[in-house]
């Protein structure tokens, strides 16, 4: 299970009753597949929009660096691709669950639109470049509530860490600080840097029941990591400290008479 997975499956832990899902850069579709995969088979009231241009990658803004596995026209693919991923699950084609938005984010992503869209639990970026993330991150920040989870494709690949800034990092660096009232919490972050993160708070808007707490969604993703052996979530550096002091404490045999006092006072 990727993180991708994790973070998909952290959606509707969040929010069992399903919702609606986005997914922006489609390519051939194997995530967006994936989605509608389990949609079919365990989510059956969650929906996915997708979006791409089919023609690959606009050009990037102007004085922001890519990479070259970045530039214009990249990973251009062609929409039957998908259509025929989505046939091969059984998917109708009049099933409303299932929607493909097709253009340049410049062209697509209209206020219209938006009005049409609800219940947002899921957001996968796979945009890469610094000026189409600028473009999703403004159309859904009306749509963002509570407990949705993003995941970031292409964060800052490790290929480039001695580069400055650019990409999506470059574009949430520069977004992110200007929102009043957004609260975001980085949930998990894998070795290639790719990511996870959960919207906290929306204005008023708190994480509260009948949603799951901060502690359960963080448990929940853990517990996903821990089966699929991988490595454990980002953790509060203060945190980190305490476990690493607790850890060498424990090897203090004096002092492993006085937890155990401890721990019998306290119940």
């Amino acid at each position: 299970m990727s993180l991708f997975h994790r973070a998909f499956d952290l959606a509707h832990f969040v929010f069992p009753n399903g919702g609606t899902c986005l997914e922006f850069g489609v390519y051939t579709g194997s995530t967006y597949a994936y989605q509608a995969q389990q949609i079919l088979a365990k989510y059956r009231n969650s929906s996915i929009i997708g979006f791409d241009s089919w023609k690959g990658l606009p050009r990037e803004s102007d004085g922001v660096w890519a990479p070259e596995r970045h530039v214009l026209g990249k990973f251009s693919a062609p929409k039957t691709e998908v259509l025929e991923r989505l046939a091969h699950l059984g998917v109708e084609p009049t099933d409303r669950r299932f929607g493909l938005v097709d253009g340049f984010f410049s062209d697509t992503l209209t206020d219209e639109l938006r009005r049409e869209i609800h219940d947002v639990i899921f957001i996968n970026v796979d945009v890469d470049i610094h000026r189409s993330t600028l473009a999703l991150l403004d159309f859904v920040r009306p749509l963002l509530q509570p407990g949705v989870v993003t995941y970031w494709d292409d964060w800052k690949d490790p290929r480039d860490e001695n580069v400055e800034s650019y990409g999506e990092h470059l574009a949430w660096s520069q977004w992110y600080p200007k929102q009043d009232n957004l609260q975001v919490e980085t949930i998990e972050v894998n070795p290639v840097n790719q990511r996870s993160m959960l919207v906290t708070r929306v204005g008023d808007r708190v994480l509260s029941p009948p949603l799951p707490s901060m502690s359960a969604i963080r448990y929940h993703a853990y517990g996903l990591q821990e089966i699929e052996g991988s490595p454990a979530p980002e953790c509060d550096p203060d945190y980190e400290l305490f476990l690493r002091m607790k850890n060498r404490l424990r090897g203090v045999p004096l002092l492993k008479p006085l937890v155990r006092a401890i721990r019998t006072i306290m119940r």
